[in-house]
């Protein structure tokens, strides 16, 4: 049986000592609700810079300048294995995303005792600094 790898990016942007956080939707299959990062999947050949970029556009309506990676990790879902890069970023310019905030990074705690990695990551060490 051939075990599905998907490639993401989460995403911190930070203002001052707060994070961009998002919220899913009530409806989403595997995370309905929880606040988290803006993240994305690769989609074919794209660059790990086309990832950023196309979540700032496309999600949140903003420019976004990939920086260093902080962390990244690995998780098994059901169907599928997620492995995330957990990326600094620099936006340009106020969110258009249907619910978003700045907030400390305890708000993720909730996201990832429900098992969001994106939220995990953002809370160890390396993904603090």
């Amino acid at each position: 049986m051939t075990i599905l790898a998907k490639r993401s990016v989460a995403l911190i942007i930070r203002n001052g000592d707060r994070i961009l956080t998002v919220r899913r939707p009530d409806d989403d299959d595997e995370l309905p609700g929880i606040w988290g990062l803006p993240a994305g999947s690769f989609d074919g050949t794209e660059t790990l810079e086309d990832v950023v970029v196309r979540i700032g556009h496309d999600n949140l309506g903003v420019e976004l300048i990939p920086g260093k990676q902080l962390t990244s990790g690995n998780q098994d879902r059901p169907g599928y294995t997620i492995a995330m890069q957990l990326i600094e970023a620099v936006m340009a310019g106020d969110p258009h995303h249907r619910e978003w905030k700045w907030d400390s990074v305890e708000v993720l705690r909730d996201g990832a005792r429900k098992g969001s990695l994106c939220c995990a990551l953002a809370l160890e060490p390396a993904g603090r600094s």
